[in-house]
């Protein structure tokens, strides 16, 4: 009998070696562990080797909701079949049974962990959550050739040459990997995909990114909740208003929670971070920060999209310059989680009348997009 897997899932055998390679034609990969596991990437056959035992098996196509590993793409992300993926990520301890609850009703996809097993990992990748595992520089050999057969596996490494260079040497499936750090941190070496910033200003995004010419994701800055130091007690209106600012200014910002009393996912931007994610899955692909907008955060498809944050100021009115064309005009209130259509409006320059309220956003569209 032929064993197959499909593309990018996990085949797993019983060998005489903890040590096995795996061949397609002049592409080799060696995989390691007590348990051989290992994640074919092309559709074929697949030869395999282990302590003087050889075998085959097929690789299928991708099955529903199978995209592959996230990859970097330019200064954003995608699944490796091409499909495009923004990263709605929240920070959580281990992958326990009540973790998995809150995140299957959640809108994230991309959750940081600490310690996860195979069953976690598994269990997220069937929710569609990317897992980011934060290493801690010990027993990485094992932890990395124990779970980079899993295509929703990140790595996030102690900023350590020896230790990354470790992670390279058993991940062959090249995941993405990073180090998180203070916004002095080296990000520029090639093998780093991305930054994982620690940074509680997230309008330095823009900056970061045009310097690195890579993803920028802020991993930590602030929580929502009532710990009693000053970034883990933020109140949730700040923690949805650096969230917003951050991705307006042409990155990432995860959330996180810090409350004694609350269940887990349990605060008030849990649910308007799912506003923010059917704004931004109904967007185009490919945004980015236009810098010429100083005082508002703000990106676009040049001609096709403008998503404009206002934040905390009380702008009465904002006036833009449009291509010609109709476009249809809307005003968000990003906390109240509302949208109001303006009537639509010819190309030129057009000036849209606001409430003067805090935490609203701007979208312009094409009237025929509507």
């Amino acid at each position: 009998m032929t064993t197959s897997v499909e593309r990018w899932d996990v085949i797993e055998l019983e060998l005489p070696a903890a040590e096995a390679v795996f061949t397609q034609g002049d592409r080799y990969f060696t995989a390691r562990g007590p348990r051989v596991r290992f994640m074919p990437d092309e559709e074929g056959v697949w030869t395999y080797e282990a302590g003087g035992v050889s075998g085959t098996f097929v690789c299928t196509p991708a099955g529903e909701g199978n995209h592959g590993p996230v990859r970097v793409d330019g200064l954003g992300f995608r699944y490796a079949d091409g499909t495009p993926y923004r990263p709605y990520g929240t920070t959580a301890g281990p992958a326990d049974t009540g973790t998995l609850d809150a995140l299957a009703g959640a809108p994230f996809n991309r959750v940081r962990l600490s310690a996860p097993d195979e069953r976690q990992i598994r269990a997220l990748r069937d929710l569609g959550v990317e897992a980011e595992v934060m290493l801690d520089g010990h027993d990485i050999a094992e932890t990395v050739s124990r779970l980079a057969a899993y295509r929703n596996v990140w790595w996030c490494a102690p900023d350590d040459p020896e230790v990354l260079a470790e992670i390279r040497e058993h991940d062959y499936g090249h995941h993405l990997l990073t180090v998180h750090g203070a916004i002095d941190t080296d990000f520029g070496a090639p093998w780093i995909t991305h930054a994982s910033l620690r940074h509680n200003q997230v309008r330095a995004i823009a900056g970061l990114t045009d310097a690195l010419d890579k993803p920028v994701v802020i991993d930590a800055c602030g929580a929502e909740g009532d710990a009693p130091d000053p970034d883990g007690g933020l109140p949730a209106q700040e923690m949805l208003a650096r969230i917003w600012e951050g991705i307006c200014q042409g990155g990432h910002v995860t959330h996180a929670e810090s409350y004694g009393s609350r269940p887990w996912l349990a605060g008030e931007c849990v649910e308007r971070i799912a506003f923010l994610r059917r704004i931004l899955d109904d967007a185009p692909a490919g945004l980015r920060h236009n810098p010429a907008a100083y005082d508002a955060s703000t990106i676009e498809a040049p001609g096709e999209y403008v998503l404009q944050y206002l934040g905390p100021h009380r702008y009465p009115r904002r006036r833009f310059e449009l291509p010609d064309g109709a476009y249809e005009v809307d005003v968000i209130d990003t906390w109240n989680m509302t949208v109001r259509t303006l009537e639509p409006v010819s190309g030129g320059r057009i000036e849209v009348e606001l409430p003067a309220e805090q935490y609203f956003a701007i979208r312009l569209r094409p009237a025929a997009r509507a």
